[in-house]
Order: structure tokens, then C-alpha cells, then sequence
């Protein structure tokens, strides 16, 4: 930058010079010795020249200086951002390396003081169980101490029980009684109200009319057994009558017309299945995708019989069992399907039933006749079972066999879940 200065001010002062040396060139001619002038003036010029020359010369200079200065200055300048830039990467290095260093430093750290937090859980842990293993022995013992105090109060429950059950329990039927009245004779003595007579069955006394409230009381507050043979279940009063209703061991009549048998439910099919009331050993299963079946009945006696029986037929729907059997009475045709379950759960079910000619479907048959509706339980009462299906008098009958063969008929049906 000097330099440049110094070049400029060199060229300002040979425009001086020359301004000069024009000026003294005019005072010359004014001169009267135009020759003396001339002289002086060529003289001037000659030197303004070599000044000038002598200028330029040292003006050349100057530019070599500065530009080989400015080369210089840039060769420093490259040379000085070439050490800036390894020196930037040296720092990063260095600083990467560093970071690098406390990364592993902080991983270090972490591992001890995941060992230091270890060490310091397990011995906690450790306290803990030891403290458990001791609250448990403790909380052992005590439970064990209830657990004994438990089982004498129910052996003393029980022998209070078994007293009292024996001491209302009927000396002539051997029962305990299920609902009151319990007749007691002046001497304390209990007798079940089927049992009752004008003496006392103990002693002999006279019987009266007195009746035991703390009887009813302990008979409505005891366990009691179901009174069905083969089911071993033992509920309390307010639940033994519900569950005598549905118990699957309770006693139900066979649907055969002519059978008298009374039979515990769960032992029906096995009954069945001895083909004296019904076609089948097995139940016949009735898949769940077609729900529906069929059956062929024939009539072997004179259609002017009054009263005709057939065998049942047995099948088996979502594991429940049920029979179709067709009875005539006083020349009316009753249908009936019954399943063997309660009216509770004959309720969920609908079925169709429809009785037609001897053919594969009621599809194929000239005359049919339907019933919809639920099927009956095998808790009705067994007279009514043939009120509860399908009813046709005997001129709809003899439609029907006259288009079979043999005075055959068969019965379709479909069940429709609710």
C-alpha cells in the first residue's frame, strides 16, 4: 500500500516539473533572444526527458516491487491459510480425540456405577428377602395358628352341625325334613309333618299341635343333599329347590305311551337304548349345517284302530338329546318331539316339524302338514306330551298314506336356534 502511495506521488511531481519547464519555456520566448530561449528550452526539454525517463524507470521498479510483493504477500497469505486449515484439522482431531476419550471415559463410569448401583441393589434385595423370608415365617405361623383355630371351629361346627341335624331328623322316615312345619311332642321329641300321627313315634306321649320354629330355623340354615339318587351335590336351602328342578339326575317318566317307567334323566338313554320303547341304540346326530332330519313310520294294523303306538325315535342336536314319536288316539294322529332338557332350555330352540308322504323331502310330497313352534320338556307332565306337537284327524292321514306306500308316512324336521 505504501508503495502504490509513493508511485503516486512520483507521478504527481513530474507533472509539476513539466508544468514548470512550459511555464519557463514561455518566459524564454518572451525573451527578446528567441535563440537563448530556444536553447535553454531544448535544454529543459532534454532533461525534462531524462527526468522523465528516469521516472518511468523508477516507476517500473516501484510496480516490480509491488508486484512481486503482492506475489509474495499472496504466497504468505496461502501459505498462512494452508497452516490455518491443518491447524483447524489438527484441533479437530484433537477434539474429536478428546470427545472420543471422555465417551469412553463416561462409558467407564457408567459401568462402575451400574456395578456400584448392582452391588447397592442386590445388598437391598437382599435386606428385602432376608426381611420377607422372616415376615412369611412369621405371617406361616400365624396363618397356621388361624389355620388350626379354623379347624376346631369347624369340627366344633361340624359336630354342632351333626347334633342338630340328628336331633331334628325324623325317627320314622329317617329324613331330615325340608320345610316346615316340625311337629314336636311335649317332650322335645321332632316328627316331619308326613310322619305326624296322634303319639309321638319316641315316646309315646301324645303328639298335639306344637310345631318348632328353631327347627325350620336350623333346616333353612343347613347344607342339604339332593334328594336324586346319584348326584352328590350339597347346597344350601335357598338353593337346593332350583337345583333340584335342573338337576340332571332328577326323575322323569319315559315318553313312550305305553312304558310306566320313571327313570333318573341321566339313565334315559340308557333305557332307550335297550329298543324296547325306542328305534335306535344311539341317538342319531344331526349336524350343524343341515339342523334337520327325517323319519319313516309305517302302519302295520287296520287304520280303524282306535289307538296305535310307535316306537320313538332318538337324535342328538348341539349335545342335546330328543325323541319324535307319532301315538293315535280316538282317531286323532298326535306328533310330538320332546327334548331332554328343561322348559327352559326347550325355550331357545324353535323346530319345524311337518309330516308328509313317503318321500326323501316334504319337498317331493303332494300333502303335508307343518308345526312350528318350541319342543316340549321332558319335565311336562306325560299326558299332555301329545297336546304339545302336531294334531291331524284321521281324514288328513288317510290323504297322506293314500299317496305312500305300505300306509307309510314320514316326519322332516328343522331346528331354528332363538
Amino acid at each position: 500500500m505504501s508503495l502504490k502511495r509513493s508511485v503516486d506521488v512520483m507521478e504527481r511531481n513530474i507533472k509539476e516539473d513539466e508544468l514548470k519547464n512550459k511555464k519557463n519555456c514561455t518566459d524564454l520566448h518572451i525573451d527578446d533572444n528567441e535563440n537563448k530561449i530556444e536553447n535553454k528550452a531544448s535544454d529543459l526539454e532534454i532533461k525534462s526527458k531524462e527526468a522523465s525517463k528516469t521516472y518511468e524507470e523508477e516507476i517500473r521498479c516501484l510496480k516490480l516491487e509491488i508486484e512481486t510483493g503482492n506475489k509474495n504477500f499472496k504466497e504468505v497469505e496461502d501459505a498462512n491459510k494452508k497452516a490455518l486449515t491443518e491447524l483447524n484439522n489438527v484441533i479437530e482431531e484433537n477434539k474429536k480425540q478428546h470427545e472420543a476419550q471422555i465417551e469412553v471415559l463416561k462409558a467407564q463410569h457408567a459401568e462402575e456405577m451400574i456395578k456400584v448401583n448392582w452391588k447397592w441393589k442386590w445388598k437391598m434385595i437382599a435386606t428385602k428377602i432376608s426381611v420377607q423370608e422372616k415376615n412369611e415365617k412369621k405371617h406361616a405361623i400365624e396363618i397356621e395358628e388361624v389355620r388350626t383355630k379354623m379347624e376346631e371351629v369347624e369340627d366344633e361346627y361340624e359336630y354342632l352341625l351333626c347334633q342338630m341335624k340328628e336331633k331334628i331328623e325324623c325317627p320314622v322316615c329317617m329324613e331330615i325334613p325340608r320345610s316346615g312345619p316340625v311337629y314336636v311332642c311335649p317332650n322335645g321329641h321332632f316328627v316331619c309333618k308326613k310322619c305326624k300321627t296322634g303319639s309321638c313315634p319316641t315316646c309315646r306321649v301324645a303328639m298335639g299341635d306344637g310345631k318348632s320354629l328353631l327347627a325350620v330355623l336350623v333346616i333353612e340354615n343347613i347344607d342339604h343333599e339332593c334328594k336324586y339318587d346319584y348326584c352328590e351335590e350339597v347346597l344350601g336351602f335357598d338353593k337346593l329347590e332350583d337345583h333340584e328342578k335342573q338337576c340332571k339326575h332328577r326323575i322323569v317318566s319315559c315318553p313312550h305311551a305305553v312304558c310306566r317307567e320313571e327313570i333318573s334323566l341321566s339313565k334315559l338313554l340308557d333305557h332307550l337304548g335297550k329298543k324296547t320303547c325306542a328305534y335306535d341304540a344311539v341317538p342319531q346326530v344331526i349336524d350343524n349345517t343341515s339342523k334337520s332330519g327325517q323319519v319313516r313310520f309305517s302302519i302295520k294294523s287296520e287304520l280303524a284302530v282306535k289307538d296305535m303306538t310307535w316306537k320313538m325315535s332318538t337324535f342328538s342336536y348341539q349335545d342335546k338329546s330328543f325323541a319324535i314319536f307319532p301315538t293315535k288316539s280316538d282317531d286323532l294322529y298326535f306328533f310330538t318331539m320332546v327334548m331332554f332338557d328343561s322348559d327352559e332350555v326347550c325355550s331357545k330352540y324353535n323346530i319345524e316339524m311337518e309330516v308328509h308322504e313317503w318321500q326323501p323331502t316334504s319337498k317331493d310330497s303332494e300333502i303335508s302338514f307343518k308345526f312350528c313352534g318350541s319342543p316340549c320338556s321332558i319335565d311336562e307332565d306325560k299326558k299332555e306330551l301329545k297336546y304339545l306337537g302336531l294334531t291331524l284327524n284321521n281324514r288328513s292321514m288317510e290323504k297322506i298314506l293314500k299317496k305312500s306306500k305300505d300306509n307309510s308316512f314320514s316326519v322332516s324336521f328343522s331346528f331354528f336356534q332363538k
